[in-house]
């Protein structure tokens, strides 16, 4: 994101013990919007250009991580306000989401806020769902950006 100082979320990972533990990404299946339209996540590779709240930006490294027994976010759809997400969302519990409307206000007194998804769980249209197996993609391009996953924002850091 082209900002004069870089976005800070407002919690940090998890730890379990002395290890940090952090789970973040989007599952398999999740809309990305690409030059060419929305692109389910695990069809992008380096070199695809996003569409970014900066711009269109190339994709420097894609990671996948399969995780068993892992406790997901379900966002259901329009649950953070009017298209957003456009349909059923899954990410990670500590994937960063922008928020940048009356919640950031009333929950952070900000105008904007940078959150992992674990924090806005309700037991009702934000969830944390036990699965089986999930597939997470992380996206990384050369600086920080904001993606729009499934109409909802979601922050990705710098590769490397």
């Amino acid at each position: 994101m082209s900002t004069s100082r870089p976005l800070a979320p407002i919690a940090q990972p998890r730890t379990e013990g002395r290890v940090q533990v952090a789970l973040a990404g989007m599952a398999a299946g999740t809309p990305v919007l690409t030059l060419d339209g929305e692109l389910p996540v695990q069809f992008l590779a380096p070199g695809d250009r996003v569409v970014t709240r900066s711009g269109a930006r190339t994709i420097e490294a894609v990671e996948v991580e399969v995780v068993q027994d892992a406790t997901m976010i379900c966002i259901a759809a329009s649950a953070l306000g009017h298209d957003r997400p456009e349909a059923v969302l899954w990410v990670a519990p500590d994937q960063p989401l922008l928020l940048r409307d009356w919640r950031a206000r009333a929950l952070f007194g900000r105008e904007s806020a940078i959150i992992p998804a674990d924090r806005l769980v309700d037991g009702g249209y934000i969830r944390r769902v036990q699965v089986t197996e999930a597939r997470l993609f992380r996206l990384h391009f050369a600086d920080e950006e904001v993606i729009y996953a499934a109409g909802v924002e979601l922050p990705c850091p710098p590769a490397g």
